[in-house]
């Protein structure tokens, strides 16, 4: 019975932070829309934009962050330090050779061509 009961909580937890974590990255998702919106404001700003706390605004931009979605950056003026946030351009998330590629005249009717074809 006790075995029973300890698998029980223990699926509990489980499903606990499934759900934690399926919540977080719906909020990491809005954060990064806003951050894209907002590029180079603070967290302060970025946090009375969507209407969270400060701290759950800076977890979310540290985890975007650690993903690399998003770039920070310390800046100091008139004696006070903010936490900046941008975007990560996104030629940084492909290669050069991607990127020559898309450069191509003919790339975007090879693109709409796969998208009509749902692939």
């Amino acid at each position: 019975m006790q075995s029973k009961r300890r698998a029980s909580q223990l699926a509990a937890l489980v499903k606990a932070r499934q759900a934690r974590q399926e919540k977080s990255e719906e909020a990491d998702d809005e954060l990064y829309d806003l951050v894209n919106q907002m590029s180079g404001s603070s967290v302060y700003m970025l946090a009375k934009a969507i209407g969270w706390s400060v701290g759950k605004t800076h977890g979310s931009i540290k985890r975007l962050e650690k993903d690399g979605l998003i770039k920070t950056e310390l800046v100091t003026s008139e004696g006070r330090a903010r936490l900046i946030a941008r975007p990560t351009p996104w030629e940084k998330f492909f290669t050069k050779e991607e990127l020559d590629e898309m450069q191509r005249p003919d790339f975007m009717n090879e693109v709409e061509a796969i998208v009509k074809r749902g692939l």
